[in-house]
């Protein structure tokens, strides 16, 4: 029992722990793979989305500008986790940090990670 504790310790100690978090709806990449988890999700109009990324190298983008299979309800407002005047691709999110977004319109969102959005990082949002 020594051995596993003091090889958690050990784990924890070298900052490869998991971080937390308890409030995320979403995960960004828990650990280190380039999924969201869950990859879909139903909310409530008014309700609040947070992502929490697992690991670093993410984002998330739901603006049809910035990537070709980003889709978005009709009169929905576009959203990402970087602002509207920087690169997607640059624009990544560090791990443990969170992000958050509020739906008010009905409808399905389909967002990315755009740095790997190819490699199945996508994700909806269903709204009702």
């Amino acid at each position: 029992m020594l051995a596993a504790v003091g090889g958690s310790l050990l784990w924890s100690l070298a900052g490869c722990s998991e971080p937390s978090f308890p409030d995320a709806d979403v995960i960004a990449g828990p650990s280190g793979r380039n999924v969201f988890e869950p990859a879909e999700l139903s909310v409530s109009v008014g309700e609040t989305v947070t992502w929490g990324f697992g690991s670093d190298g993410h984002n998330v983008c739901c603006q049809p500008a910035d990537h070709d299979d980003v889709k978005l309800p009709d009169g929905a407002e576009p959203f990402s986790s970087y602002a509207p005047d920087e690169s997607p691709a640059a624009s990544l999110v560090p791990r443990g940090e969170t992000y958050e977004h509020t739906f008010e319109t009905t409808g399905e969102y389909h967002y990315v990670c755009t740095p790997h959005a190819f490699v199945g990082m996508q994700g909806t949002i269903r709204v009702e």
